[in-house]
């Protein structure tokens, strides 16, 4: 199966052509955000279901799966979700998992705390580790809008600011016990692109990969990470 995995568009569908691929994966941050009023939200429930779903609906071969991050607010409201207008071929995964020609992908847009005023952000200790902690064993590819905390490498900091590490060592537990063959993320947006293999104690692999789209600047700067599985 050929994948084409992209995160953090924040509305940016420009040059992305997923011609041939049987799977689009989307780690969050999907949509444009302008504040966070109720309008701001029903404008970010427009652009899905009028853009995205336009672009998603123009590759009615390939399969959509995407997740929600932090800056999608309107994915917090049961009300808009039940307006969603989605093309056959596509799926929003909030905490829940799903099966593609056999391939087992589970979608969680959690992210630490920031400021209190985001999407899917973690509200008190140890959310974010229940909420990793449903996250099944067997699944092939994890889709998170957080990158897991990994001491040693940059795929959670940001590159351009120096930044400290921003990612989730409650995630980096989760795949230690679940073994995914790939973690994709985004959210730090300039965070080491490069594929990292994370080795548990029983030598199981995981590769996880940044796949963020866009510069701390909003701008263009990453292509699509294309591989097969």
């Amino acid at each position: 199966m050929k994948i084409y995995a992209i995160s953090d568009l924040h509305g940016q569908l420009e040059g992305l052509d997923p011609k041939g691929a049987d799977l689009v994966l989307v780690a969050g941050d999907v949509a444009p955000m302008n504040g966070w009023s109720a309008k701001d939200l029903a404008n970010q429930v427009g652009w899905v279901n009028n853009s995205l779903r336009e672009w998603m609906g123009g590759y009615p071969k390939t399969q959509f799966r995407f997740i929600p991050g932090n800056h999608d607010l309107f994915a917090q409201n049961d009300e808009f979700l039940r307006n969603l207008w989605l093309p056959k071929n596509a799926k929003l995964l909030i905490d829940q998992e799903d099966e593609v020609d056999g391939l087992r992908i589970y979608g969680t847009p959690w992210v630490p705390y920031i400021n209190g005023r985001w999407a899917f952000e973690e509200q008190f200790p140890g959310q974010l580790k229940e909420k990793f902690a449903a996250i099944p064993k067997g699944i092939h590819i994890l889709l998170s809008h957080t990158p897991p905390r990994i001491s040693y490498e940059k795929v959670d900091v940001s590159i351009d600011t120096c930044s400290e590490p921003f990612g989730s060592p409650d995630l980096t537990d989760a795949l230690l016990r679940i073994h995914p063959q790939y973690a994709l993320c985004g959210h730090i947006h300039t965070g080491d692109h490069t594929p990292i293999p994370l080795i548990g104690p029983d030598d199981q692999e995981t590769t996880v990969r940044n796949v963020s789209r866009l510069d701390e600047d909003y701008r263009i700067r990453y292509e699509p990470f294309v591989f097969e599985l």
